[in-house]
């Protein structure tokens, strides 16, 4: 009796396997009909960073959420493509983890030693969004678009006062004098004042260094330390400002930054362009390439409604991410 059950399980079995290999090969070739796309054709790239920048490996169902490690691994996917002859970076963000921004900054560095990598800003590429841009051999911008806010940012709650009025006490050891520095159960002493400002001043002027690094080569050097000190108060700028202030190159949407990309690639008519969703969701089951144009609205559409509801606890999830009892909140 048991072999006989065995048989047609083991059948049923292959034949879901056979289904699910038709199914994605069929996905596949329809993702790439429904994008314009033809497999393997010479094209440009389109990666793209939307939200704030916490370093984390959360990711949206369908298309694999937007965060710093899926950036850099599309970045990476893009810079081993042969097919791939140009990158368009797509930021809209206002900026957040200084550690990650700078991993991210790197990868398009990487990349751009082998092939062109261009930036097109969104609503916003403020800080730690401009930080990234920075990595870009050319930045477009729209007149309305706000960037630039160079600097760095550290909060420190003081509940004292409260927990005084409360008859709340907070009993603390340590092993030493700067191991509590920032709690928020009593203020700050001037030397741990300093101490914090030294430590914003060192991720400052990293900043301000890789800015001058980055934007080295399109501005012909114009754009120098000191050019960019005097622009780095932390203030915003919008595109039209940014751009005579050297800080990005040219005034024009995505596609202005994709024609730009592929003329600079030496793609000749009108470029293909790849979007490299890829990530954790269905576009890294059947490739980043092949999950765009329908498939991918459908998908955006679909993951959007799930992530309206998951939003706040994100955004609490990042904070914490950034945040210690020893360091506060620290923000490019």
């Amino acid at each position: 009796m048991q072999r006989q059950s065995l048989v047609p399980s083991g059948l049923l079995i292959f034949m879901v396997v056979v289904a699910i290999v038709i199914g994605g090969i069929g996905l596949l070739f329809i993702g790439a009909i429904f994008s314009g796309d033809s497999l393997g054709k010479p094209g440009v790239a389109v990666v793209s960073y939307y939200g704030a920048i916490a370093d984390s490996e959360d990711s949206g169902l369908l298309r694999g959420g937007t965060t710093p490690q899926n950036f850099i691994r599309q970045i990476d996917d893009a810079g081993k493509d042969s097919s791939v002859k140009a990158v368009v970076v797509r930021i809209n963000s206002p900026g957040g983890s200084p550690a990650a921004s700078q991993e991210m900054y790197e990868a398009i560095r990487r990349v751009r030693a082998k092939k062109p990598v261009l930036c097109s800003m969104g609503d916003v590429a403020a800080s730690g969004g401009y930080y990234v841009a920075a990595a870009c051999d050319k930045i477009y911008a729209d007149p309305a678009t706000l960037t630039g806010s160079i600097g760095v940012i550290s909060e420190f709650m003081d509940f004292q006062g409260l927990m005084q009025k409360l008859g709340v006490h907070s009993n603390v050891m340590t092993t030493g004098k700067f191991k509590d520095s920032g709690s928020p159960f009593r203020g700050m002493r001037p030397d741990e004042k300093q101490l914090f400002h030294e430590l914003l001043m060192n991720l400052y002027n990293q900043f301000v260094t890789d800015v001058v690094d980055g934007r080295r080569e399109a501005t012909g050097s114009k754009l120098t330390k000191e050019a960019v000190l005097k622009l780095a108060n932390g203030r915003v700028y919008t595109g039209e400002q940014a751009k005579k202030n050297l800080l990005i190159d040219e005034l024009g949407g995505l596609h202005t930054a994709i024609q730009a990309a592929a003329q600079k690639a030496g793609i000749e008519g009108e470029p293909a362009i790849i979007n490299m969703s890829g990530g954790k969701g269905l576009g890294s089951i059947f490739g980043a390439k092949a999950f765009t144009g329908a498939l991918a609205a459908a998908g955006d559409e679909f993951g959007k409604s799930l992530a309206q509801g998951l939003t706040s606890e994100l955004q609490q999830q990042a904070a914490q991410q950034t945040a210690s009892p020893t360091t506060g909140k620290v923000h490019f």
